[in-house]
């Protein structure tokens, strides 16, 4: 080798020697980017969904002619009509929504969770609530979370936005591939476990009030538990029961174990302090609809022609609430839909008040005493519906003393009084909805009134079908209150109360 060679040979091993510290610190640089780079995208992804039954305290009073989606206020469900063991998520794309028109809109994803009450510790900083709704009927939550389960055990896409669809405590047969517009059409044959008298009732089926939009962008960096955690928060999303109640609000009596009932005083013309008691001894629930009820609600602008349909929609003076049936609901006796029609024995759905009534009873904002008579489906009807047949109501049995604080009380007389329940009344005065209770004979039949009566103005038979729509009808989520507000000569008056079954907020779902 030539000296050149050796001394060229020499100068580039001391270069290298040089330069090693400044290539070891360059790669060491290059490599902590890298690492932080594979640290943050390797992170575990979740998404988290914040679930509520909603309601609203809008001061629409729905016994008033001008209706609306909101009845006199809301009412905070009792535990066992908030308890959800699973949900469903149906998630499809397409702009529009489950209106959709468009053979192109399926099922993407679709998967069961179970769920579990949370801690304080397990929920976001905040959620949104249903637009307009206000603040009043944002409080008290009852929450619960599936705990977290992975993005990458679904199909779904970071950077998407989709439409949801929820189903809580029912199995829903959706599945992949499936057109929304089929699964808009689902029914459920069963809304709760149990009869729906009383207090047997419980796993309360819910499903989507709107129709929901989520989009996995903007994740969340939570490290809370030392390790790094992606979640995408979605907007909240409000769920219904398809169950409705019926409650008897005991406010202006009181209850005796002599007589075995709750008790109402009423004062006669004559001699002063002479007073008879009407005693309300048994409550029964008669025409609970008990066909299928659409998974989803929707709602119609028309009895007649081509209607246009709105799914998830409110109901409004001009959208009215139709179950699967509605439309078949005439003013022929030809066919028998229900199982309990009011001149037929309900013996098996009457609740009797021998006893203070405490397990099936509640206590509304007032302070007063409700009794819960049923849960029924919903059922809503035509302007022509023939109401006997169709309509759901309640049936007071009362024992009358007369001259009860005397000593020689009349024999007790036993009558029974009926009232279709209103879901938007009549107005007898100004701020005033009550309805005369129509008294039924022991055989079934009516003692007064027209066996072929449809809605009319003022509740009394031989008046024609009104414009008003919902009238009559039972619709989801609701809470028929009905108290009697006076007596006088035999006649009962009822105050019915329509309140929006109140707020419950599932939890955070982490999938």
């Amino acid at each position: 080798m030539s000296k050149l060679s050796t001394s060229i040979k020499f100068l580039c091993q001391v270069a290298a020697l040089l330069l090693l510290p400044w290539l070891a610190c360059a790669c060491q640089l290059v490599t902590g980017d890298y690492d932080d780079e594979i640290e943050s995208s390797a992170a575990p992804q979740y998404i988290n969904v914040t679930i509520s039954v909603s309601a609203s305290n809008s001061p629409v009073t729905r016994a008033n002619p001008t209706g609306g989606e909101y009845g006199d206020g809301t009412e905070r469900g009792i535990d066992r009509e908030n308890v959800i063991n699973d949900i469903t998520l149906i998630f499809y794309q397409d702009a529009t929504g489950i209106n959709t028109t468009s053979d192109d809109a399926k099922v993407l994803f679709v998967k069961k969770y179970a769920v579990r009450p949370f801690k304080e510790s397990d929920l976001p900083s905040t959620h949104t609530h249903k637009t307009g709704e206000p603040l009043i009927a944002q409080g008290q939550e009852v929450l619960y979370t599936t705990g977290n389960q992975k993005l990458e055990e679904t199909t779904l896409t970071v950077g998407q936005s989709y439409k949801v669809l929820v189903v809580a405590n029912a199995v829903v047969n959706v599945t992949v591939g499936e057109k929304i517009t089929d699964v808009r059409e689902k029914v459920f044959n069963s809304v709760y476990t149990g009869t729906g008298i009383g207090t047997d009732a419980s796993n309360f089926v819910m499903t989507s009030e709107t129709d929901a939009t989520v989009t996995l962008a903007n994740p969340t960096l939570d490290t809370s538990d030392g390790e790094n955690k992606m979640i995408y928060y979605f907007d909240c999303i409000h769920i219904e029961r398809l169950a409705a109640r019926i409650d008897y609000c005991t406010g202006l009596a009181e209850y005796s174990d002599v007589y075995g009932g709750y008790v109402y005083e009423v004062k006669k013309p004559g001699p002063a302090g002479n007073i008879d008691y009407y005693v309300v001894t048994k409550v029964t629930p008669f025409n609970l609809y008990s066909e299928p009820e659409y998974v989803f609600k929707r709602v119609q602008d028309s009895w007649s022609g081509t209607p246009s349909i709105t799914y998830l929609g409110d109901e409004s003076t001009t959208n009215y609430v139709v179950d699967p049936l509605t439309a078949g609901k005439d003013n022929t006796e030809t066919t028998i839909r229900y199982d309990n029609r009011l001149s037929v024995d309900l013996a098996s759905n009457t609740q009797v008040m021998a006893t203070v009534h405490t397990d099936n009873a509640v206590t509304d904002h007032q302070g007063l005493n409700n009794i819960i008579i049923a849960y029924p489906r919903e059922n809503t009807l035509l302007p022509t519906s023939l109401l006997k047949k169709y309509a759901t109501g309640i049936i007071f049995e009362v024992d009358i003393i007369r001259d009860a604080n005397t000593d020689h009380p009349k024999p007790k007389e036993t009558k029974r009084y009926y009232h279709y329940l209103r879901h938007q009344g009549e107005t007898l005065k100004a701020n005033e909805y009550s309805f005369k209770a129509r008294k039924l004979e022991a055989n079934g039949r009516e003692s007064y009134g027209d066996d072929n009566e449809t809605f009319s103005v003022d509740g009394g038979p031989g008046v024609g079908p009104v414009v008003v729509p919902m009238r009559c009808g039972i619709v989801r989520n609701n809470i028929y209150r009905v108290s009697i507000e006076s007596i006088s000569n035999d006649d009962i008056t009822l105050h019915i109360k329509v309140k929006k079954w109140d707020k419950f907020v599932h939890a955070p779902i982490y999938m």
